[in-house]
């Protein structure tokens, strides 16, 4: 009978002929990049981080990016140095880091307003568009010939020409969607069309079966976030032929288990189908179709309460327990087996924050709020190695005597290098990092009354002043302290908002509260909640100060109740030792040391045989050995 239910569903996903919809039933709204601000503070990871990236984008010479497609159209390279790593001429996914620049130099020019970095995309888009021109192929453009297509469908190893196609897809799109640079429009449309054609010559050429494994049979193979990007294109121009190619770079055995609710992710490789399940998210916004919304719920719930960890990263280590885990979901329920020096591929959480956002914009439930914040502050935050711009993590250890120094993957040991990685976790990083801005606020509007969410606490400047006419300016060095002061800036007398301020999971409510214009006021504070101020009118220099009060507890593995992670609200901490002795289990035997707001948050632990180690915020730790979980004495 299952077996009946999997095939009426794959039949659905390939012959349903949806329309776009054009109501937004979307619970929040997000705010546009170049609305919301990271703000200078004593302590904000998020702008650091952000800075960092930012001076790494300013030190790539534009030449060098440029190096493998003007190899590509046999335009001369002699006085230019190629980048090494996955970037490097040999490699078949050349080109890629390229494509994500573009998107973090649009997103850069609207989350600070940085035009000189538009200025080097704009020549990197003339540039790109003398190659499309000296290629001459109907539209085609990328850094690798045409050929990788031709062997893909002659079923050759060749490395994820797809995958490459769309990030470039990508990159122009957001040049032209975000900053209104008409060529680059123009390239993305002609590129369109040459993958329209080549798509149609092999449905008519081959069986479907042939097609299915050229694109869905191996890793190697791997077709990014295609689909969904030809659905989002389907639902601004309307084109059906962006709906059809959609449709055939769906999985119907993958997106139908999953409308199904069921996990039978052991063993795949995570970053591979994270995408897809994004693109079944884009089809629903764009149509409505139902099953749609529910593979991409359901792939959320399976990954975060069988697959992840306390930091909110999934996917796992340890090649030793009956599979090669690097990179891939392990067995459901199983993670204590996984942790090693290799868990948590960068890629991996940054494609779940996009879907834990559209979970948020689609329910607007505190719960999913809470869930980016766990993977934001533990599996973004920590992952730049701040000694000098370049240096970015692949995957994040969980284990025992583990350090991101010396951390395995496919790209090599620990941080990479500024010239010879461009890892897929490079790409994804730069874009990640000029975006920390995207998720902190969100909106909605129902029956006349306008209201502002707050979900993450980072130093922040939202200015709505041409919408609602007003400015908000968070102040916090959260988590080092534990309060965050907002302050509201009109441009008229008075403004009538509703503020909702996320209650976290974490929150000690007894010792929280909040004042607003000094006055504290009577508000039950529920965890996994959002509080409405009592207030809805504001004037400028009205302030809201918000005390979220923090403790230490345990979180178990999934399998193993003995075997846990020690937390400070939030933030997962890792212990400075070698070896995962056993704890207490009275936590008062974990004693807070004393920091000023310059220095890390840290702790002493004493251990069942009265040994002592201390411990930090995960993030905060970047070469010393560490351990994250620990059994219970």
């Amino acid at each position: 009978m299952c077996d009946i239910k999997v095939f009426l569903v794959i039949l659905s996903i390939f012959l349903t002929d949806a329309r776009p919809i054009s109501s937004n039933n979307n619970k929040l709204i997000p705010f546009f990049l170049q609305q919301v601000h990271l703000i200078e503070s004593r302590h904000s990871p998020s702008l650091d981080g952000q800075l960092l990236n930012q001076a790494y984008l300013d030190l790539l010479p534009v030449d060098r990016l440029l190096y493998t497609y003007y190899q590509n159209a046999n335009l001369s390279v002699e006085s230019i140095e190629p980048l090494g790593g996955w970037e490097s001429p040999n490699s078949d996914i050349r080109g890629v880091f390229l494509a994500f620049y573009l998107q973090a130099s649009a997103k850069a020019y609207l989350a600070y307003n940085n035009t000189r970095q538009l200025a080097k995309a704009y020549y990197l888009v003339d540039e790109l568009y003398r190659v499309q021109q000296i290629l001459n192929e109907s539209g085609f453009l990328a850094a690798w010939p045409s050929e990788h297509l031709r062997k893909l469908e002659r079923l050759e190893k060749v490395w994820a020409p797809i995958y490459c196609y769309e990030k470039l897809l990508r990159g122009l799109s957001d040049m032209y969607t975000l900053t209104g640079l008409t060529l680059a429009g123009q390239m993305m449309h002609d590129m369109l069309e040459y993958l329209y054609t080549w798509v149609v010559h092999c449905i008519k050429t081959y069986p479907i079966s042939h097609w299915h494994t050229m694109i869905f049979s191996t890793t190697d193979y791997e077709y990014g976030g295609i689909s969904e990007f030809l659905y989002e294109q389907y639902g601004l121009t309307g084109d059906k032929r962006f709906f059809w190619m959609a449709q055939q770079f769906e999985d119907g055995h993958f997106l139908g288990a999953l409308s199904l609710n069921a996990d039978f992710l052991t063993g795949i490789h995570a970053n591979s189908h994270v995408p897809p399940v994004l693109g079944s998210g884009r089809r629903y916004a764009v149509t409505g179709e139902p099953q749609y919304r529910a593979i991409l719920e359901n792939f959320y719930s399976i990954v975060w309460n069988n697959h992840t960890y306390s930091t909110g990263g999934s996917n796992g280590g340890n090649g030793s327990v009956g599979f090669y885990q690097q990179e891939h979901y392990s067995d459901a329920n199983l993670l204590s087996q996984t942790l090693w020096n290799n868990n948590q591929e960068f890629c991996v959480q940054y494609n779940m924050l996009k879907v834990i956002r559209i979970l948020i914009e689609w329910t607007g439930q505190v719960e999913y709020a809470n869930a980016y914040e766990r993977v934001f502050v533990n599996s973004i935050w920590g992952t730049q190695d701040p000694i000098e711009p370049g240096h970015m993590l692949y995957s994040y250890p969980l284990g025992e005597n583990v350090s991101k120094p010396n951390s395995v993957s496919s790209g090599g040991i620990g941080f990479g290098s500024q010239f010879d990685s461009f890892w897929c976790c490079y790409t994804t990083a730069i874009d990640q990092w000029t975006k920390m801005s995207d998720s902190i606020y969100f909106f909605n509007e129902q029956n006349g009354v306008t209201s502002v969410y707050v979900n993450l606490f980072i130093a922040s400047e939202l200015d709505w002043r041409v919408q609602e006419h007003v400015l908000i300016r968070q102040t916090t060095a959260f988590p080092r302290e534990t309060t965050t002061i907002l302050t509201l800036i009109t441009s008229i007398d008075i403004v009538t908002l509703n503020i909702y301020l996320r209650v976290p999971s974490w929150i000690v409510t007894n010792e929280s509260w909040i004042e607003i214009n000094d006055i504290r006021q009577q508000i039950e504070l529920i965890p996994s909640t959002y509080v409405l101020l009592p207030i809805n009118h504001w004037k400028t220099n009205d302030r809201i100060m918000y005390n979220m009060a923090m403790q230490l507890h345990v979180e178990p593995i999934n399998d193993n109740p003995q075997l846990v992670s020690i937390l400070f609200g939030p933030i997962v901490l890792g212990g400075l030792t070698t070896k995962a002795k056993p704890l207490r289990r009275d936590m008062n035997f974990i004693r807070k040391l004393y920091s000023t707001i310059q220095e890390p948050i840290q702790f002493e632990a004493t251990t069942l045989d009265n040994s002592t180690f201390r411990l930090l915020p995960l993030y905060e730790i970047i070469n010393e050995t560490y351990t994250v979980y620990f059994p219970l004495g």
